[in-house]
């Protein structure tokens, strides 16, 4: 049995991705949950597609929106198991009127919160 001296790299390499990965999702969930509270503005979808991605399928939706003078930009996934669905978030969210929530102390900062758009495509926010 050989003993690889770089393994410890490797797996130091791999565990600090992982806690980075791990660190980003929960960064990001607790800005959703914080962004509930924020103030909301409207905004406009202006760009939707989809691709595959290791079996799965992901829709990117870029939005802008305006906070008094100022123009931002952001951008949200949905994730789906086939292609067809994936086609149909790309028609349902094209050139859409959404409501971006925004950090009233970064309004660079947003979040596009489902719960907010059930007037947008109510058969898929049914409070799951």
């Amino acid at each position: 049995m050989s003993r690889d001296p770089f393994i410890w790299l490797t797996l130091g390499r791999d565990a600090i991705a992982f806690a980075v990965a791990a660190g980003t999702a929960i960064v990001l969930w607790l800005r959703k949950r914080r962004a509930r509270y924020w103030p909301m503005t409207p905004g406009r979808v202006e760009h939707v597609s989809s691709f595959e991605n290791s079996g799965s399928w992901l829709t990117d939706v870029s939005y802008s929106y305006r906070v008094e003078n100022d123009f931002y930009s952001g951008q949200f996934q949905l994730k789906t198991m086939g292609e067809a669905k994936a086609g149909r978030h790309v028609a349902r969210w094209k050139d859409q009127n959404i409501g971006v929530r925004y950090s009233a102390k970064k309004p660079g900062i947003s979040v596009v919160r489902m719960e907010d758009q059930s007037g947008l495509h109510p058969e898929e926010f049914r409070g799951r």
